[in-house]
């Protein structure tokens, strides 16, 4: 990890802390200590093994889409390779710095880079497909099931643009699937902003290796569309199982907490918040999600529990993320270490 990505971590991590302090202090009371007393921690191990599970469903994924293309790239390679991603996510706005991780450790693994790149903006397709169409029927659920709780308009006003501007994010790659022209003119564009002081030489040879690699990414998503239709559809299936995984958390943590667990209200919630924190605002999303979540689950959690429940969530899927991200980021150095001492052997 360089130093701008410290940095980053540490003001996400600062922020995060600061929201948890706050929501503890304005929720935690004598009440709290009583609701404490009859927490069951079992469940709360249960909610940290579903996310570990997720984790092993994000690594399928990726193991069995590229072994779709005709790469065997090793199971524990991907494991490592979705928790170091986790910890540059932490620190990104949109959690998008992970992807370029992705990237290269499947290149580490004798993956092109272009059959990479697919793969991991497929994975991106699949998440958007999986969210979208649930919050637009949990949406609907909403007015139907749940209308008597009354939600404030703010919160379903931040729900629909952040729905929007992720389906127009699709529409995007849908329109640039059909136009490879269109991809490299815009790849060129926003790589013109970058190259400015580079000399022609170098920007001819950039442009080239663009064309090379688009010309490639689009052989392999025809791959995908065609022979290899199997890794969609095992992709697809291993997103729908990882966020499956992810939403129950938060219910198994209300039954930890000794609350109704209200599984269908807890996955809408989670849909809400997962697609707002979409929205590339804050590194790692930190402060929003904190925010989020004890915004929509103070209406069915007792106030005394709402801090609580958020820092046991946030424990889970944020830090717990950070230190398994560390772990793993480690191990990458140490192997590229390695490597740079056996080549200057060499």
């Amino acid at each position: 990890m360089n130093k701008a990505q410290k940095k980053w971590l540490i003001i996400s991590v600062a922020i995060s802390v600061v929201v948890l302090v706050v929501m503890l202090l304005l929720t935690f009371d004598a009440d709290t200590l009583v609701a404490l007393e009859k927490c069951n921690p079992w469940f709360i191990l249960l909610a940290f093994l579903l996310h570990v599970l997720s984790i092993v469903f994000w690594a399928l994924r990726i193991k069995l889409m590229c072994w779709s293309l005709g790469y065997k790239v090793p199971f524990f390679h991907t494991i490592n390779l979705v928790c170091s991603n986790m910890l540059v996510a932490a620190v990104t706005p949109s959690q998008v710095g992970g992807e370029a991780v992705r990237v290269y450790e499947l290149y580490k693994a004798d993956v092109p880079t272009a059959d990479a790149t697919a793969v991991v903006l497929m994975e991106r397709v699949f998440d958007g497909i999986v969210l979208g169409i649930g919050t637009v029927i949990g949406v609907c659920l909403l007015g139907e099931l749940f209308g008597y709780l009354n939600f404030p308009p703010v919160y379903m006003g931040i729900a629909y643009f952040a729905t929007i501007f992720f389906a127009a994010m699709l529409l995007l790659f849908a329109v640039l699937v059909k136009h490879p022209d269109w991809t490299k003119i815009l790849i060129t564009k926003i790589s013109g902003i970058f190259t400015k002081r580079w000399d022609s030489h170098r920007v001819e040879r950039f442009i080239a290796s663009v064309d090379e690699n688009v010309d490639q990414f689009y052989v392999t998503i025809g791959h995908f569309a065609g022979r290899s239709k199997l890794g969609l559809v095992l992709g697809l299936v291993m997103t729908v199982a990882f966020w499956v995984s992810e939403f129950v958390i938060a219910s198994v943590l209300m039954m930890g907490l000794g609350l109704e667990p209200m599984f269908l209200l807890s996955f809408i919630f989670q849909l809400l918040i997962a697609m707002i924190m979409m929205i590339p605002l804050t590194p790692g999303g930190v402060g929003i999600s904190e925010i989020s979540i004890g915004a929509f689950y103070s209406l069915i959690i007792p106030l005394p529990l709402v801090g609580v429940f958020v820092l046991l969530w946030r424990l889970i899927m944020y830090y717990f993320n950070v230190v398994v991200g560390i772990i793993a980021s480690l191990h990458i150095v140490r192997r590229e270490t390695a490597s740079s001492m056996k080549k200057a052997q060499e």
